[in-house]
């Protein structure tokens, strides 16, 4: 696999350090790696090491001079059989849109991921000029949300891939300090004007600093247009207590040597972890916000900024000099915090890790040329949480199993949903559309959910009968994936069903109710699998997404939840009154929180609000399916009307009760089953049968998690095995066309 970094400059700063560091753990993977930008220091170093270095002139906003540099870029490409472009900048980015239409020689399309490694200006039209790849990497997670809201990115689109930093080069020096050694403290960073704030603040608190501890230097390192203002400062100050108390390096070409000489250092981001991994006590103070001495108490939000204290009051000099006075009169508290920074980066950041992560995402995106198409349909684009969860475990499991099929989706917003899966869509409610696409692949998959039943509408099983007729007409070879069945609640519509499910070539139900009602239709038995869920599929977010997310929400990440899901039911007073009677009573009792999460917006939201109200908590909107879980594995509870709530709890291994909406419904009661959750019914709940079954599923939620996630695993396995199956059956229809 051959990678194009792509970035404005190489001299110095924390997404280059980041784009160089990259570099090398690839390199060491076997992965040809090179990079374009306009050359620096950093630049002469890799190609040093051997890593190829393509100097243009710095990008810059004339269009003429883009025009020329992308057309070259192009040729690059080409003529390098470049698989993967990587901007790490605006304009570069700009650079690789439509890169995908750049055939190599072999005609497979170079593909484009972008890495946002702070916030961009988002002034005026420049949301609109933007390009952010077919994938986008976010280098924090509040980093991931600030692009979802500003820029309306798809936030199925976005990983978050933290930094990396080498703890093989980064390491605290194994010369133990002697006892009575000047104390040193640095700032290191880029010093130009929008993140030299922190340098500026030491600059003015140090003659109080160094009055009243003598033996104190303070050395500031980097370079940028603010260099030559500091270095004025830095001289008065130096005059006045005459010594040289504070030293501007310039730019340090062995940071390593440089941190281990530093009993604190201040600053964010990237350099901030360096000094960490050397065992430095730190300060984070920066231009986007203060949040003071690192420990293991703020940790969690520091990693949620990248270390960077995004959303935090600006610094002040008042807190710096306390927080700087209370570690340099404290040798044993600096050491102490030392040792719980260095444990933290060591065990999150790793240069290797975050390569091994990107390296997925390279694999992730890259794609052979398809030998066979498959179409698959089902609620998808609907609005329905659960109904997108399957199809984006069904898009990440058949990307591992069978990358070289193309998949084409029939979802009811195509332009969105293309935008938000990255795969090819067609308007699900567009006959001619579909008559096209059926005559031009290889089969058709009804994929996922309750879409062969009665109980809302018999409009719907009509729809997916007649999708399957037609496909099977058009020469597509035609299955059903892990489907839901029933309820049937006519005589007719069980003989529809049967009739058209006895012409497929491949039937997998997700459970074994479904199993049992297809067996009653007669249905050939060598044609019958059962499976799971493809929303199991689904990878589990990082631990970093539940906090953000309830950051977003001015939620503490120490209080403890119960997550709620709602929908109408028969039943519509035991939603409205009995449920939040016993909210309250189990709120009072184990101090818990209730969250009121919506699966489907357009259909919940008003009920939603009203009941959490009425229960004293909150409702809030999710945006993509990944959510869920990540909220599910922070609570200890979970009380859901919705199956893919349940599907999705029992992934995060959180305990649930689940509550069928209608008593013909046994998806819920089947899952459970099958899955080790608790059930009740609608007939004759009462709030203390609730309350009693509420507390018995949080007192037991730690020795419940593994079995939850035995579960999970050998569910996974079964859905995995279907889709195996099913792109056999697809391969083997291609060779024989």
């Amino acid at each position: 696999m051959k990678i194009l970094m792509l970035t404005d400059r190489m001299d110095a700063g924390g997404a280059e350090t980041h784009i160089s560091q990259l570099s090398r753990e690839l390199k060491n993977f076997g992965v040809e790696v090179s990079v374009l930008s306009g050359g620096g220091r950093i630049a002469d170093k890799l190609e040093a090491e051997g890593i190829p270095q393509k100097r243009v002139p710095l990008p810059s906003h004339n269009l003429f001079r883009l025009w020329k540099l992308r057309k070259k870029l192009k040729k690059w490409v080409k003529e390098e059989s470049v698989d993967i472009l990587h901007a790490h900048a605006r304009v570069p980015a700009l650079l690789i849109k439509g890169c995908e239409k750049w055939k190599k020689p072999n005609g497979i399309a170079t593909r484009s991921i972008v890495t946002a490694h702070a916030h961009f200006c988002a002034k005026g039209l420049l949301p609109y000029l933007c390009h952010w790849g077919e994938f986008t990497v976010a280098v924090s997670e509040d980093l991931r949300l600030y692009l979802c809201n500003t820029y309306r990115l798809p936030a199925e689109r976005i990983r978050v891939i933290e930094n990396g930093i080498d703890c093989r080069l980064f390491s605290p020096s194994s010369i133990p300090k002697p006892p009575k050694h000047p104390l040193r403290i640095l700032f290191a960073s880029r010093l130009d004007g929008d993140c030299s704030f922190g340098a500026r603040l030491l600059c003015r608190i140090a003659p109080r600093l160094c009055r009243e501890f003598p033996t104190l230097r303070i050395t500031i390192a980097g370079d940028g247009s603010e260099y030559e203002s500091l270095l004025e400062s830095a001289s008065l100050i130096n005059a006045a207590l005459n010594y040289e108390a504070i030293e501007l390096c310039g730019f340090c070409e062995d940071m390593p040597s440089l941190l281990r000489e530093q009993d604190i250092f201040v600053g964010v981001s990237r350099a901030a972890m360096e000094a960490g991994a050397c065992g430095c006590p730190v300060i984070l103070c920066g231009n986007e916000g203060y949040l003071g001495i690192l420990s293991s108490q703020n940790a969690k939000e520091a990693m949620l900024t990248n270390f960077c204290a995004r959303g935090r009051a600006l610094p002040q000099e008042e807190r710096l000099e306390q927080d700087l006075r209370c570690l340099l009169s404290d040798e044993s508290l600096r050491i102490r915090l030392g040792e719980e920074t260095l444990r933290l980066i060591r065990s999150h950041f790793s240069a290797e890790g975050m390569a091994r992560a990107t390296l997925a995402l390279y694999h992730r995106l890259y794609k052979p040329l398809p030998r066979a198409s498959l179409v698959v349909g089902g609620y998808f684009g609907c609005g329905n949480l659960g109904d997108d969860a399957i199809l984006l475990g069904f898009l990440e499991a058949m990307h591992r199993i069978a990358p070289d099929i193309r998949i084409i989706a029939l979802t009811a917003s195509p332009r969105l949903s293309q935008k938000r899966f990255g795969i090819e869509c067609v308007n699900r409610k567009n006959p001619l559309a579909i008559f096209w696409v059926f005559l031009l692949s290889n089969a058709f998959l009804c994929g996922g959910g309750s879409l062969l039943q009665t109980l809302t509408s018999r409009r719907s099983l009509a729809y997916y009968l007649a999708l399957l007729r037609q496909a099977k007409r058009l020469g597509c070879i035609t299955m059903l994936y892990a489907a839901g069945i029933g309820p049937l609640l006519e005589d007719a519509d069980r003989q529809h069903v049967a009739s058209v499910l006895k012409d497929c070539h491949y039937l997998s139900v997700r459970d074994s109710d479904s199993k049992q009602a297809l067996q009653r239709l007669k249905i050939d038995p060598a044609k019958l699998f059962e499976g799971a869920d493809p929303a199991l599929l689904m990878p589990m977010p990082g631990k970093g997404r539940a906090l953000a997310l309830l950051k977003e929400h001015r939620i503490a990440p120490s209080q403890k939840l119960l997550c709620v899901v709602l929908r109408h039911t028969e039943e519509e007073k035991i939603v409205t009154h009995l449920l939040p009677a016993a909210i309250r009573i189990i709120c009072t009792r184990h101090q818990v929180f209730p969250l009121f999460l919506s699966f489907d917006e357009s259909f919940d939201t008003k009920l939603l609000r009203r009941v959490a109200k009425a229960s004293g908590g909150r409702a809030i909107s999710i945006r993509e399916p990944s959510d869920a879980p990540a909220l599910f594995s922070a609570s200890s509870l979970v009380v859901t009307f919705r199956l893919h709530a349940l599907i999705l709890a029992t992934l995060a291994g959180t305990p649930a009760i689940g509550i069928p909406a209608n008593a013909q419904d046994l998806k819920i009661p089947s899952f459970a089953k099958a899955a080790g959750q608790d059930m009740l019914t609608l007939e004759g709940l009462t709030a203390g049968a609730l309350v009693e079954r509420m507390e018995e599923a949080l007192l037991s939620g730690v020795s419940r998690r593994p079995i939850l996630l035995d579960s999970v695993a050998e569910m996974r396995k079964k859905a995995g095995k279907d889709l195996a199956n099913i792109a056999q059956m697809i391969y083997n229809k291609d060779s024989n066309d």
